[in-house]
């Protein structure tokens, strides 16, 4: 499945979010990128889950880029923003259930602190690997 169809799907169903805040949305897959052995429906879950907690945590009038790339046999997809950072305590939990950051600008942003967990196990049950990389500011 092309990675770019459902990519493109995903920014459109969160487009609204991303207006609301004036970001900018950035997809970036080459053309030949080979297509995906995943679940379609779960693929769509994980961006949906990243992008949107992109837009949770990026400033108003910030950058969100989706970018995909051929990684040996798997596809590799990265979604990077301008947000807040994180820091070291709260890189530790990233992907615990109901984790929420003890920060108060952080907390601002609503949620359960289910998304990241659900989307880790996602990507883990199709094969896949998740990390992060973070600069607390």
């Amino acid at each position: 499945m092309p990675v770019w169809d459902v990519a493109d799907e995903v920014v459109n169903l969160t487009r609204t979010q991303i207006e609301q805040k004036k970001q900018k949305v950035i997809l970036d897959m080459p053309a030949g990128l080979p297509k995906a052995l995943c679940d379609r429906n779960r693929l769509s879950q994980i961006l949906t889950n990243l992008i949107s907690n992109a837009n949770k945590y990026t400033p108003e009038g910030g950058v969100i880029q989706v970018e995909a790339m051929q990684a040996n046999s798997m596809i590799q997809i990265k979604v990077q923003d301008n947000g807040l950072g994180m820091t070291p305590e709260d890189q530790e939990k990233l992907f615990s259930k109901f984790f929420r950051s003890a920060d108060e600008k952080i907390r601002e942003a609503p949620g359960t602190g289910l998304g990241l967990s659900i989307t880790k196990n996602l990507i883990e049950l199709q094969g896949g690997k998740i990390w992060f990389e973070s600069e607390f500011r």
